[in-house]
């Protein structure tokens, strides 16, 4: 099949706005795409959050307005929208300006023959714009989908435990064919075909796509309805709690999903069907290969891969894909393990690099990244831009004969003034990015938090050629001993997992604090850990470690009876013994819940201490009726919200909050200063 090659202009100056507006009004308005976050664009238009939105639709012209900021996950979404033919338009200002990633992005596309450049009052060429793809076109399948399909098929009507894993680039129709399969199995008598994927999103393409192949189906957001069979979609924590029974489980973009939870799939699921993008935006097919495939050959070592080269969406060898690949990095992967399986120790360096080395050095980039991307299921182009853009971030890695073998990055957090920092710790402020003192202001309510400079490492890997080395322990003791005068605590926040809780603690670090809610797509809660790099920062990783350790019965028969036993286990051997004697700074956070804004989850433990010295208080026993019980009720027997609200005849959570703000206050102000025993 001959399709026409995909375009990119690049518009630099005001003057081609206007030809660039005009091109838009021309475009099949079902198959255009504006996306822009300033205050001139078109009606139309959509800002770069709902760049996901478009998933699954075929564009013809896609206006990409980079005028202001430069959204690379955006972009990266988008371009995988764009049809055969179809053209992009990236406006940017006429002065580029001092972004290494934009520069860079510009050096990129000048070498690609995909990508033609504008400026100020030149006029665009003529283009004439595909037509928008029909419906009868749409569910034609090309010889590779039709094998995949059969392939689906097989996992149903076969013998069981026998999975199949599709991987594809983006653009081969492999979520279409997702879709074809479950339209055919719902017309052979099946009821339920269950998709999980990081979001909704992901699955559009595979209900639309169902939906042509069933007359008379009734599609929504989240699913479909054809006769008495129906294709649900359900997040994947939600799968794993719920193990709903199905026909078939697919799962979507399966590369960015955590492997744990692969398993856990795969051990409640005799009959599934994994798909992944091998060089994605979301993730890398690669390493979901290398995480995940070990386990299927232990779990199911009958499990069949199929693999899809043919673009269904454009030409062979389209140029603006090769384009999106290198500006964007998707193909970048670690050194060959050939070159580096027989490093020691000894032979290897260290070095801390900054952005400016690494946006002058494309090998070593490509290193970094690719590694990076190799090890962890959400690496996406927003980090790359990160990486060459923020003058906070820096990157330390071990090198051996030159090359990366093992990576970490890191974020400078610096203290925060006394005022700023009170209004955080009253809850007040949040703040964009400072994980590390906003965390330990507002969370562990460790006031002083915020006079530290932190060290946030935000990713660590090691090539996985040399996993099991001790390459990072070895990486993170280098890091200490290079950064002692760049601040006081290194620290580092992560979704729980039993095998990076060890490593992170076997390194000396701390655990802190874990999060209160959990992660929507990987199930687990944050762990929050620091080690003391000076000895004022000792100090306050004693500090903290104390609050969490005094909380941590409480956690436990409150915001943490969901925790696993061996991250109980664990946690709880990091942590000091369990002992009644309660804190001696509870007070301020009891004042700033009622006085202020401080979040009630971050304050129960102190209205907790605070209330069971309250209870036969003059103070207390003068509060009405209503007060007395919405205190007991909340705070000393730990009612749901949602329990206390329909006994107290409130209206849902904020007026509960609310309420029980006052019921503090009142009692402070009749009992001042706080009473302790």
């Amino acid at each position: 099949m001959n399709l026409p090659q995909r375009q990119c202009w690049i518009l630099q100056g005001e003057p081609l706005i206007k030809q660039a507006s005009l091109l838009y009004q021309q475009a099949d308005h079902t198959s255009r795409c504006w996306l822009s976050d300033e205050a001139d664009r078109p009606d139309t238009a959509i800002g770069h959050k709902q760049a996901q939105q478009q998933l699954g639709r075929d564009n013809q012209l896609i206006v990409f307005d980079a005028r202001q900021d430069f959204y690379a996950d955006a972009f990266g979404a988008l371009v995988g929208t764009l049809q055969a033919g179809g053209l992009m338009l990236i406006l940017l200002p006429e002065q580029a300006g001092p972004s290494p990633w934009l520069q860079r992005f510009l050096h990129i596309a000048d070498q690609h023959a995909a990508v033609r450049f504008f400026s100020g009052d030149e006029s665009l060429p003529e283009i004439t714009l595909p037509a928008k793809r029909g419906q009868a076109q749409a569910i034609t399948a090309t010889t590779e989908q039709t094998q995949a399909i059969e392939a689906v098929l097989r996992v149903v009507k076969g013998h069981r435990r026998r999975p199949l894993v599709i991987s594809a680039d983006r653009g081969r129709g492999k979520t279409a064919l997702l879709g074809m399969a479950a339209a055919q199995l719902l017309q052979q008598g099946k009821h339920h075909i269950l998709v999980t994927a990081p979001s909704v999103n992901n699955i559009q393409p595979l209900i639309q796509h169902a939906q042509q192949g069933l007359e008379g189906a009734v599609s929504h957001r989240t699913g479909l309805d054809w006769q008495q069979g129906k294709i649900r979609f359900m997040a994947p924590d939600t799968l794993l709690e719920n193990k709903p029974q199905t026909d078939l489980l697919i799962v979507d973009e399966a590369a960015a999903i955590p492997a744990a939870m692969l398993t856990k799939m795969l051990e409640s699921y005799s009959r599934i069907v994994f798909a992944t993008t091998l060089h994605g935006y979301e993730g890398t097919g690669r390493g979901f290969a290398l995480r995940f495939q070990k386990t299927l050959d232990e779990m199911t070592p009958d499990w069949r891969a199929i693999s899809l080269k043919q673009p269904v969406r454009w030409a062979e060898d389209d140029p603006l894909e090769a384009f999106s690949f290198d500006a964007l990095l998707l193909d970048a992967e670690p050194v060959a393990d050939a070159r580096i399986s027989m490093a020691e120790h000894a032979e290897l360096d260290f070095d801390l690099i900054d952005r400016h080395s690494l946006a002058e050095d494309e090998v070593l980039l490509r290193e970094v990244f690719g590694l990076m991307t190799l090890a962890h299921y959400r690496t996406r182009p927003s980090d790359l831009q990160m990486l060459l853009d923020r003058d906070d971030i820096s990157i330390a890695v071990l090198r051996y004969r030159g090359h990366v073998l093992a990576s970490a990055w890191l974020v400078d957090e610096p203290p925060l003034d006394d005022a700023l920092a009170e209004q955080v710790f009253a809850g007040q402020r949040r703040l964009k990015g400072q994980l590390l003192p906003q965390s330990l202001l507002v969370h562990s309510g460790l006031p002083q938090a915020g006079q530290y400079r932190y060290q946030r490492i935000i990713r660590i890997a090691v090539h996985p050629a040399l996993q099991s080395r001790g390459l990072g322990s070895l990486l993170l003791a280098q890091l200490q001993n290079q950064i002692a005068e760049q601040g006081d605590v290194l620290g580092t926040s992560f979704a729980m997992e039993t095998r990076l809780n060890c490593f992170w603690l076997n390194n000396g670090f701390v655990p802190v604090r874990l999060g209160q809610h959990q992660d929507e797509v990987s199930g687990s809660r944050s762990l929050m850990l620091l080690k003391a790099i000076t000895d004022d920062g000792a100090d306050l990783v004693e500090s903290a470690r104390n609050r969490l350790s005094r909380e941590w019965p409480f956690l436990l028969q409150t915001q943490l009876t969901e925790l696993s036993s061996d991250s109980v286990v664990l946690l709880s051997s990091a942590l000091k013994p369990f002992g009644t004697e309660p804190d001696k700074d509870y007070q301020a956070q009891v004042q700033a819940f009622a006085h202020a804004l401080r979040p009630l989850a971050s304050s129960q433990f102190a209205l907790w201490q605070w209330l069971q010295q309250q209870l036969t208080s003059t103070a207390f026993q003068q509060l009405p009726p209503d007060q007395q019980q919405l205190l007991v009720k909340l705070i000393l027997q730990q009612q749901s919200i949602e329990k206390v609200a329909d006994s107290l005849a409130l209206s849902g959570r904020a007026e509960v909050v609310r309420a029980l703000r006052q019921a503090v206050f009142d009692c402070l102000s009749s009992n001042s200063p706080v009473e302790t025993r």
